[in-house]
């Protein structure tokens, strides 16, 4: 046991305790418990949640919201880095496995079923060199599900018969993956790499790498899974993070008395430094031309640094990211974004082993191209301006080196120099007041830091800068050169050419994927012009930050809100509603504001698309004026809703107003200024928007899932359009078109706006009464109900095809909407809640593990909360067309529906509906943990045609009364009733054998 002072959060009230097992696993103990709290230690004699859902009194009694979720998450110090070249994937494979049951627990599914019907959730993931699994169950449960949980390390039966069915899970998520833009560019780049280098797996794996391939050489897979198993399993390799509102004396020994079995081999963690620098020299110097799948125009500029994780003091990494992220005046992407030439740029290192391992760091920039630069001479002047940044970075950054105590250089007022204590000083207010994370959230994040920090850093490695490092900053700045850059560009127009090179002479195919690209050697004249540019008089480093923090004021806890009321407007009354929720109990000085501004000029699918294409240019210009406040963690979107546009501004109170008053000042601001550079919008940045969102549209069309998703809207509400009618609408759209839209748009309105947190209701009458005053409406906008879309009783259908033709994965869903709801009543959804609760487990157990139709399976109730108000239960499944034909998948789905529900409700036991009952109870009475969380759930009340603040009280109040025979008799009067229910299968899929 050790006792450390762990660096944390102000407001983070946990207590922590590290120390490390006799058989070599290290843990860090959380306990929640709030100073002054009491509890109740956990004993084998386990009451559900029912004991403390006692402990609040009678059921006329108000609940206090204070339960807390319990979780475990085990990270393994290895994963597809370490996959054996006869079975690329293994890993990743091993990890679906271990779920199959254990000696002590050896039904399949056991622990799924367990944590499932008991308000939890579980999961697992693997990246380059760890796998973690975690879950999160109610208090009262967690030691059986810890026990549980643990036997997987211990015993786990790795059960043979669960071989070829997981094999099929791995298959499709696969094949999800296969059209991801981002996983296959990634994949693409790994496999650049060196043959030897462990960088080169094929870390997801699918049927072929893991049974065909295997099949042919004569190698059993299954005495492998075990092998690799045994060998890197081991306690030796795992650190383990639990969360409990216990006492840490309580956690140790539940976890010495669980853990300690875990056998530990002596194997040791793979060492990758050995395979330091993975990229052989034959890759630079390169252009790859790499076919999307989907309309997607972008450039990418990669390099390979060296490893960077041991400089996670100084984040050097992070430093950099925010100077090349950064998107206000200065910037490279304010610049392009200037001349029409890109819609977007993201720059840095991710997280994940892929970009951040002991063999490297790979630092990547992506610019999202603009129509206007997709043309090859176009490019190459991008690529110039993207080297003239880069001279600009390194000249300032050796110029800082050279003359550290100078604020400014040759190339602006800031110097690299002159950022550390800025960028040190915003990093810790952020971190200062981060607030404690979801339980399940932070035994994954303390888990996976204890590989890599020392205990007591665990919580603050990779958010603050705990020194500064020029002299690292620059060493990685001069490292990026033209010459040490893999480039590659994607494009619509390669698919063509590479269509007509059926023999992959010049458009090669990468092996697992089916990645084609081209591979153009760059000459050494571009190099030389590269290398000479001249940093351009546009660029600069970021300029002092009007945003930085420095009084964090708090508003007396006394006099917080529990529930929003309604603040009176006095003569403003009739241009809409304010409402307000003062709430400082999460001890953090931050303010939230959400706005509506909704008109009734918005009615045909071209005034919807006016009002995208309106946000896409404010957006654009927004970032560029106020990008400095996102470093300061303030938060900001402002988007299309249904009939108007959104806003919520979010971060420290000091300067909220502030900010928040820009954005609606620019808002009424006029589309063209007497310059460019001031304007809004042009006649070249229109055509760019519109070609942009046209791109956006189509890709959303080109994924099944999202397809299927924009389908279930439209058979949701009467009113809503369908995609062609936006596609159309957007082909003969003007300029003038939005010249004529916006003033008529902010000349009616109706304002609906909800202030939460550190705030005072007249704080927030402030806010309401400058946004009126700022943009003048003349009118108020009288906006109709909303209509349900009305869907004939029984079994309707719909088919839609596939507009990707080279994409196998097909999406169904079974909707079910609730012909009685809008209600009154609360029992109906109450009772709607319940059921889906009930099934969610069944659905997956039967749909993804017995019929294996797919990796993605999800039953759930949905609730149009700021529409109709309607509810409804869904069963989505995403499956794939070289596996099965479309009907029969829609084939099973009716049978869990039609045959296998009603079995489950009306052959339920009262044990298992108890059970389902307390996990409803505990899930409304689970303590809201952040601002975030409780801020979220109070908007959509607030924001819903049928509010309800007392909600969560009522569904306790109407879940205690509950009987089974209610649930029973729910379900023979609604979706039972299939005479009279209606139910919609929608399915978007390929013909694959006749395609």
């Amino acid at each position: 046991m050790s006792s450390i002072e762990i660096i944390k959060p102000d407001p983070d009230y946990k207590s922590y305790r590290y120390l490390q097992l006799q058989n070599g696993i290290r843990v860090m103990l959380i306990s929640n418990v709030k100073p002054g709290e009491t509890i109740e230690p956990l004993d084998d004699n386990q009451n559900g949640v029912n004991d403390e859902i006692e402990s609040q009194g009678s059921h006329e009694e108000v609940p206090e919201f204070d339960l807390r979720k319990s979780a475990a998450a085990l990270a393994v110090h290895v994963g597809s880095f370490s996959d054996p070249k006869e079975a690329q994937g293994l890993a990743h494979f091993l990890e679906h496995m271990v779920f199959m049951g254990s000696e002590k627990y050896p039904r399949e599914n056991d622990f799924d079923d367990y944590v499932c019907h008991r308000d939890g959730s579980l999961n697992a993931f693997t990246d380059g060199d760890y796998t973690t699994f975690y879950f999160e169950i109610q208090r009262n449960y967690f030691k059986e599900a810890l026990d549980r949980f643990a036997q997987f390390f211990i015993s786990p039966l790795l059960r043979k018969d669960c071989v070829d069915r997981e094999l099929e899970a791995v298959d499709s998520e696969f094949e999800l993956s296969k059209v991801s833009e981002s996983c296959r560019l990634s994949h693409l780049i790994t496999q650049l790499s060196k043959a030897d280098s462990p960088y080169a797996s094929f870390m997801c794996g699918n049927r072929i790498s893991l049974k065909e391939i295997p099949d042919s050489a004569g190698t059993n897979i299954y005495e492998l899974l075990r092998k690799f198993q045994c060998h890197y399993y081991n306690a030796s390799l795992m650190t383990l993070a639990i969360e409990s509102k216990d006492t840490l004396d309580s956690l140790e020994t539940l976890v010495e008395g669980i853990f300690s079995s875990v056998p530990n081999r002596e194997y040791k963690a793979p060492d990758f430094s050995i395979h330091v620098n993975p990229f052989p020299a034959s890759v630079y110097k390169k252009l790859y031309k790499v076919v999307p799948i989907k309309e997607t125009t972008t450039l990418h500029f990669v390099w390979s640094l060296p490893p960077m994780r041991s400089h996670y003091r100084s984040a050097a990494l992070k430093f950099l990211s925010t100077i090349f992220g950064y998107e206000g005046k200065g910037s490279l992407l304010a610049f392009l974004r200037k001349k029409n030439l890109a819609m977007y740029l993201y720059a840095g290192c991710s997280n994940d082993c892929l970009y951040d391992n002991d063999m490297t760091a790979l630092f990547e920039i992506t610019i999202g191209l603009s129509d206007l630069s997709r043309s090859n001479p176009t490019q190459a002047s991008l690529v110039t301006y993207v080297f003239s940044f880069l001279r600009m970075l390194r000249d300032s950054a050796n110029f800082s080196l050279a003359n550290p105590s100078d604020e400014g250089t040759p190339w602006g007022d800031r110097s690299f120099a002159s950022l550390i204590p800025e960028f040190q000083q915003i990093w810790a207010a952020t971190f200062r007041f981060q607030e404690p994370m979801e339980p399940h959230v932070e035994v994954q994040s303390i888990a996976l830091a204890l590989r890599l920090y020392p205990p007591e850093e665990v919580i603050a490695a990779g958010k603050i800068m705990f020194e500064g490092d020029l002299k690292t900053y620059v060493e990685i700045v001069n490292l990026l050169k033209p010459e040490t850059a893999i480039m590659a560009v994607m494009l619509p127009e390669y698919k063509a050419e590479a269509a007509k090179d059926i023999n992959c002479k010049q458009f090669l195919k990468e092996r697992w994927y089916g990645i084609r690209y081209a591979v153009e050697d760059l000459s050494e004249q571009d190099f030389a012009k590269w290398n000479s540019t001249e940093a351009l008089p546009d660029f600069h480093l970021p300029e002092v930050n009007p945003f930085v923090i420095t009084k964090f004021d708090l508003l007396p806890r006394a006099e917080d809100n529990a529930l929003p009321r309604e603040v009176n407007l006095g003569a403003l009354q009739k241009f809409g509603e304010l409402w307000h929720q003062q709430r400082t109990k999460y001890n953090i000085p931050v303010t939230h504001m959400y706005v509506e501004l909704s008109s009734d000029v918005m009615q045909t699918p071209k005034d919807v698309v006016v009002v995208g294409l309106w946000m896409q240019a404010f957006n654009k210009r927004l970032l560029t004026l106020l990008y400095s406040a996102t470093e300061a963690n303030y938060e900001f979107t402002v988007n299309t809703i249904s009939r108007g546009i959104g806003i919520s501004v979010a971060g420290f109170t000091e300067k909220h107003f502030l900010l928040y008053r820009k954005i609606i000042s620019l808002l009424k601001k006029p589309l063209i200024a007497d310059n460019d550079e001031d304007s809004l919008i042009t006649e070249e940045s229109f055509s760019v928007l519109k070609e942009s969102m046209r791109q956006s549209a189509s890709n959303k069309l080109l994924n099944p899932k999202k397809l299927n998703g924009h389908i279930k809207k439209y058979f949701r509400l009467a009113d809503r359009h369908i995609a062609e009618d936006s596609m159309n609408a957007l082909e003969s759209l003007t300029l003038s078109d939005i010249l004529e839209f916006v003033p008529r748009f902010l000349s009616r309105l109706y304002i609906r706006m909800f202030g939460f947190g550190n705030l005072t209701a007249n704080d927030a009458l402030n806010y309401f009464e400058y946004t009126q005053s700022t943009l003048r409406p003349t009118e108020v906008a009288i906006l109709k109900p909303y209509v349900k879309a009305n869907i004939p009783p029984g079994i309707n259908r719909i088919r839609v095809k596939n507009f990707n033709k080279i994409d196998v994965n097909m999406s169904l869903t079974l909707l079910n909407p609730l012909v009685n709801t809008p209600t009154s009543d609360l029992q109906t959804e109450v009772l709607c809640d319940l059921f889906a609760g009930i099934l969610n487990e069944p659905a997956f157990a039967y749909l993804r593990t017995t019929e294996t139709l797919g990796y993605d399976v999800k039953l759930g109730r949905w609730y149009l909360s700021n529409s109709t108000c309607q509810s409804g239960i869904s069963v989505c499944v995403q499956s794939q067309a070289n596996k099965f034909d479309c009907n029969f998948v829609a084939g099973r789905m009716y049978a869990f529906w039609y045959r296998i529900v009603p079995q489950i409700i009306f052959n339920l036991k009262e044990e298992s509906f108890e059970t389902a009952v307390e996990a409803e109870i505990a899930s409304n009475m689970t303590e809201e943990a952040t601002m975030d969380v409780e801020s979220d759930r109070v908007k959509r009340e607030v924001f819903s045609i049928c509010h309800e603040f007392e909600r969560r009280y009522k569904y306790i109040a109407i879940l205690k009364r509950l009987k089974l025979s209610d649930l029973q008799e729910f379900y023979r009067n609604t979706f039972y009733d299939f005479d009279k229910q209606p139910s919609i299968m929608i399915q978007v899929c390929l013909n694959y054998k006749n395609e």
